[in-house]
């Protein structure tokens, strides 16, 4: 299969522009995720698989022609490489994603369409890559930022602040505008995975550190909440990138003195705290904008030092 280039009239914001877009069972199937995290990773996974299974890219792989047993060799050598069960069964979903594109588009037929959808999940599960911040690592995250004069301590410590008090993913933090925000009610709403709104409700903590990014550096300007400063504390207007949060977060972690950490961790901090603060898993839940209690339970992780102290109390 040749991938079809066709000139399609896109409005964008009111304007007609021309967009040449590819056609294939591939982009069509990026086209229907809805968050661009989701695109960005798919579309990663289906260019190694495209390759794996002998194409330049997923624009190249003739997916019209993949059957069960393409999709079953390329399930067996993610698990002789030692991939995690998450990993592989993520690019099982892109396979059955494209494959169902592929059938829409009358270039797979129902039978093997429905073969490749009925192929099983792999099961098992490993340990998290992930941890939890010490209260110590949290305090020494803050000094940082507090003891920074220039604008980038105040917006870093908001940042923070929303991770940590909120348990916001990094890419709802770059989202986040200014309307968003309610002070009466101290909540901000957030767009998260699926497209489902929620209320995060800011701790005091978090409240004060984005009211004084806001107040005495970024200004009541519609637009972006966290934005980008440049060289010589030039402050803009300009959104940030999801990216740049992991990149803030390991700058400032190493002036902590410690460097095993990412913006997830913060999050999954900010999850184990409302556990051990008694709260129920059900609202624990809610607050991360998880759509099952399910994914919540990844979270839930007895602390080593605990089933270290735990195994110490066995006589053998």
């Amino acid at each position: 299969m040749s991938s079809n280039t066709k000139q399609l009239s896109v409005i964008n914001n009111g304007i007609a522009t021309v967009a040449n877009l590819t056609i294939n069972p591939a982009s069509a199937y990026l086209l229907s995720l809805r968050a661009k995290s989701s695109r960005k990773k798919m579309s990663y996974n289906l260019n190694n698989i495209a390759r794996l299974v002998g194409y330049t890219d997923m624009n190249d792989c003739d997916w019209g022609a993949i059957r069960r047993q393409h999709v079953q060799v390329i399930i067996d050598l993610f698990i002789e490489a030692g991939r995690e069960p998450n990993t592989i069964n993520t690019n099982l979903a892109a396979m059955k994603g494209v494959a169902y594109e592929a059938w829409c588009m009358e270039l797979m037929d129902t039978t093997a369409y429905q073969h490749i959808k009925s192929i099983k999940s792999v099961k098992g599960e490993r340990l998290p890559k992930g941890r939890c911040l010490e209260a110590s690592e949290v305090k020494a995250l803050f000094k940082v930022c507090d003891d920074d004069d220039s604008s980038k301590g105040l917006r870093d410590g908001a940042i923070f602040g929303i991770l940590l008090g909120c348990g916001l993913r990094r890419g709802e933090i770059v989202a986040l505008t200014m309307d968003k925000i309610n002070w009466r009610d101290g909540a901000i709403r957030v767009v998260g995975k699926g497209n489902k709104e929620r209320l995060a409700f800011m701790p005091d903590g978090t409240a004060r550190r984005l009211e004084k990014w806001i107040e005495e550096v970024r200004g009541d300007s519609e637009g972006s909440i966290i934005t980008r400063i440049r060289r010589h504390d030039d402050v803009t207007l300009d959104p940030i990138g999801d990216q740049a949060i992991y990149t803030i977060l390991k700058t400032r972690a190493m002036q902590a003195g410690f460097v095993d950490v990412a913006p997830h961790d913060l999050r999954r901090t900010f999850a184990n705290n409302l556990l051990d603060n008694k709260v129920e898993i059900m609202t624990v839940s809610k607050m991360l904008g998880h759509a099952s209690v399910v994914t919540t339970q990844i979270y839930i992780r007895i602390k080593d030092e605990k089933m270290k102290n735990a195994s110490q109390g066995l006589v053998i």
